[in-house]
């Protein structure tokens, strides 16, 4: 008689990361940098109408900004999947 291997599903456990702070520090750049995945990224042009509120100051080569949230994804093991979400920082 033959033996039939059960193979369980695994379902990974997911733990989330949100990644905070202000204007220009480099969340975009973090959730870039380690994510697994190609980043969700919501940037948008900087535009006049920011000018009193984005302070350019130290990074004034910035052209965008994120608008809604940065999306990243790293699988630690096939238990566990972080997901990265980086927050705009206006």
């Amino acid at each position: 008689m033959a033996s039939v291997q059960s193979e369980e599903l695994t379902v990974p456990s997911s733990v989330k990361i949100v990644v905070a702070g202000g204007f220009g520090v480099g969340k975009t750049t973090l959730v870039g940098a380690v994510s697994e995945i190609t980043p969700l990224r919501t940037e948008e042009l900087l535009t006049e109408a920011g000018t009193q509120i984005d302070d350019l100051a130290g990074v004034e080569g910035k052209t965008t900004t994120t608008v809604a949230l940065d999306f990243g994804r790293i699988t630690i093991n096939p238990e566990v999947v972080l997901y990265l979400f980086g927050t705009p920082g206006q």
